[in-house]
């Protein structure tokens, strides 16, 4: 590491202040755990001490305006300068990782520390896919991620690009990683509705069949539906390849349409896989139909409408002087129901 750092910290010293400013390179840090900072700062610098937000490290900025960090944690970073008459407002560093390298400028003032520019380098492992379509593992910089991305390569646990149902394995060997559930309704793989026939009140039961139709294990499984209420048990939480299991659960049926869907996230060496499954019943009343009949309503003098009312509310209605079409108006001998229930001579 120390070659690589004077070189970078040279770079940087010649590039913003000047080769004559340098006046040689630094000692590279005792520490080679984790990134490295190099800094230079310009605005109020004298008697700047820098630190970083939830460790120990912290650095005096030089008569140059230069300051190094070494075995900074990875995640994000936040710098603090302060001293001198400056209690500057943190700055972030995002998503720093680990062994690399990050040059900045930032300029600072009585309360604020503003990044000028920054510049990272440092190494990924890539899934590395050859002109022939073959993937190999390999060390690319930082800088040269977004390239080898935009050529095809990955990183092991992501999605293969072009394919939605692989990714890349530990040896950067696409794997075919796939979880199946197919949810059934009393017996029946009811995916539209309007599903089974279920009298209101009665027992409904829920089959979840979890199938491992990938090439690697699954662990960690859960079984869940969409509705509050329904609780899903399964009799394991891991499967092999070509392995199914049944998992299950109960309800009472309601009235109408119903439907729910069961969902299965399961993890594996390559990542989290899920699928999912609708079914669907129909409540069906055990409750004898109300018979009806159509009647001529009379609403006023002489104004009827047609309507329908139960057989056991016809007599009432009768009595109310309301007729079926084609009998004779009780008012009005003369008449009969028409059509729509007009008044039409006899």
């Amino acid at each position: 590491m120390e070659s690589i750092y004077r070189r970078l910290f040279g770079l940087t010293c010649a590039v913003l202040l000047g080769s004559a400013a340098c006046g040689g390179s630094p000692a590279a840090p005792s520490s080679t755990s984790g990134a490295a900072i190099l800094g230079l700062v310009s605005g109020a610098t004298s008697g700047l001490t820098v630190s970083i937000d939830g460790t120990s490290l912290s650095a005096a900025v030089d008569g140059s305006g230069q300051f190094t960090f070494a075995g900074v944690p990875s995640g994000d970073v936040r710098m603090r300068f302060t001293g001198g008459g400056v209690n500057a407002a943190a700055l972030l560093l995002s998503d720093v990782r680990p062994d690399e390298y990050i040059e900045i400028r930032v300029n600072v003032s009585s309360e604020t520390a503003t990044l000028v520019s920054e510049v990272r380098t440092g190494k990924v492992q890539l899934c590395h896919r050859t002109d022939s379509g073959v993937y190999h593992p390999i060390e690319v910089s930082v800088n040269a991620e977004p390239a080898h991305r935009a050529h095809g390569d990955g990183k092991v646990g992501e999605r293969v690009p072009g394919s939605e149902t692989k990714v890349f394995g530990r040896d950067c060997q696409p794997a075919g990683v796939g979880v199946n559930i197919e949810k059934l309704t009393n017996g029946q793989d009811a995916d539209v509705p309007p599903g089974p026939s279920i009298p209101v009140g009665a027992p409904v039961t829920w089959t979840y069949v979890v199938t491992n139709n990938g090439n690697a294990a699954l662990s960690n499984i859960v079984v869940t539906d969409n509705r509050s209420g329904v609780i899903v048990t399964c009799p394991q939480t891991s499967l092999s390849v070509n392995t199914s299991m049944t998992c299950t659960a109960t309800g009472v049926a309601v009235l109408g349409q119903y439907s729910n869907i069961g969902t299965v996230v399961a993890m594996s060496t390559s990542g989290q896989v899920t699928d999912a499954d609708p079914s669907h019943y129909l409540g069906v009343s055990t409750e004898a139909p109300t018979q009806k009949v159509a009647l001529c309503h009379k609403t006023g003098p002489v104004g009827y409408i047609p309507i329908e009312v139960s057989v056991d509310a016809e007599p009432a209605h009768r009595a109310h002087g309301d007729g079926m079409i084609g009998e004779v108006v009780r008012d009005d001998a003369t008449k009969m129901f028409g059509p729509g229930c007009t008044l039409v001579p006899r």
